[in-house]
């Protein structure tokens, strides 16, 4: 694909190509990502998702330049998320998971959770359980901190009343943390979120600004803690947002890396150049 394209392709408005030319000059800098929705397709199943076509690919060879971080934030745990971006032990890229309960990292964040919180946490999946044989096709998903109801592929009306009822369970219960996303409400014992571990990560890695980008209302959070006047921030997707700019699809976010990734590449080798 040609500069000229990708850049087309990568940008949809005029003040992404700025920004993201003044991102590549930056010192240092943390590229970091939502995976489900940003980094990869939504599928049916969510233990069949996998990243999109050259996404891994632009964020292994950004995290391999000077002075340059790369993340992939989610609500999946760790484990999972590595397992699904595929990640492999010579990667140099971060993973938060948990919604920023958990990190790949030491010292951003810890993943443990109390007696009382596992406890709680048991009890949510038993009465999740529960609710989903109320509503057919809807599908429990157990993660280290949370559970989650899931109804993608389920006619309107069913996801509807799945996801209210999964929304009040959580609601009645002032210890658990709601987070309502794309067909999926999670039910969560942690407290943490993306926008605080993002700003802890950046803090532990020196980074001068930040890349983040992301398609779902947990994203806000992160979207929220970033400078507009330094730092870049990405919404995928459609939907009311606190980022500066807006791609319209996961394809379009691959190739907004892959455009960053080229920027920055050029920024390293001119400063390589007139190194003496």
């Amino acid at each position: 694909m040609s500069s000229e394209v990708l850049t087309t392709a990568a940008t949809g408005m005029p003040d992404l190509e700025a920004a993201l030319r003044g991102l590549a000059s930056a010192p240092t800098l943390l590229v970091a990502s939502d995976f489900d929705g940003a980094l990869a397709e939504f599928t049916t199943d969510p233990s069949d998702s996998g990243p999109a076509p050259g996404a891994m690919t632009a964020l292994r060879a950004l995290s391999r330049l000077p002075g340059t971080t790369v993340a992939i934030v989610s609500g999946r745990d760790v484990r999972t998320l590595g397992q699904l971006a595929g990640i492999r032990s010579t990667d140099r890229i971060a993973l938060l998971g948990s919604h920023g309960a958990e990190s790949s990292v030491s010292g951003v964040v810890n993943g443990s959770i109390d007696a009382d919180q596992r406890t709680l946490l048991d009890e949510l999946t038993t009465q999740v359980a529960e609710l989903i044989q109320d509503h057919p096709g809807a599908r429990l998903e157990r993660k280290r901190a949370a559970v989650a109801v899931h109804t993608r592929g389920l006619p309107a009306g069913s996801a509807k009343a799945a996801l209210e009822a999964a929304d009040q369970l959580g609601q009645d219960q002032p210890q658990v943390r709601v987070m309502p996303g794309k067909s999926v409400v999670e039910l969560s014992v942690s407290h943490a979120d993306k926008g605080s571990a993002l700003r802890a990560l950046a803090d532990v890695v020196g980074a001068a600004h930040t890349f983040y980008s992301g398609d779902d209302v947990t994203d806000e959070d992160a979207f929220e803690v970033l400078d507009p006047e330094g730092d870049v921030s990405v919404k995928v997707g459609s939907g009311t947002t606190a980022a500066t700019h807006r791609v319209p699809d996961v394809t379009a976010l691959v190739a907004t890396l892959q455009r960053l990734l080229e920027l920055r590449r050029d920024v390293v080798d001119e400063a390589a150049v007139r190194r003496p």
